[in-house]
């Protein structure tokens, strides 16, 4: 069964977002450089922050393999928004959208 297992909160504001959905959830915020990268645990997940983006929530499914998933966006008439994203020690990402505009994301694990 396919589940979000990543969730990405995008955020014209990042500092604001972040002080907000951590303080609304109590999710202790996880600094993976100087730079102010990082991610929320919920408990069950982690929770993405990705500055510079329209304020939205996007659960990211998880898929075993993003590459075939993505291409089946595409044949099911979806789009993949951008190229597939390599984040390192979080995976692999894909932000995409069905054939009727709705955003979702792909998650695949890093090995």
């Amino acid at each position: 069964m396919t589940a979000p297992d990543f969730i990405e909160i995008g955020s014209d504001d990042p500092a604001a977002a972040k002080a907000f959905f951590g303080a609304l959830f109590d999710w202790p915020w996880v600094a993976m450089d100087d730079a102010g990268a990082g991610y929320f645990e919920d408990g069950a997940r982690q929770v993405g922050l990705n500055g510079g983006d329209a304020p939205c929530v996007v659960p990211n499914l998880a898929v075993p393999d993003i590459d075939a998933a993505a291409s089946r966006v595409a044949e099911l008439g979806g789009t993949l928004m951008g190229r597939i994203e390599n984040a390192g020690p979080l995976g692999r990402f894909a932000t995409c959208k069905d054939p009727r505009g709705a955003r979702f994301g792909l998650h695949q694990r890093p090995d």
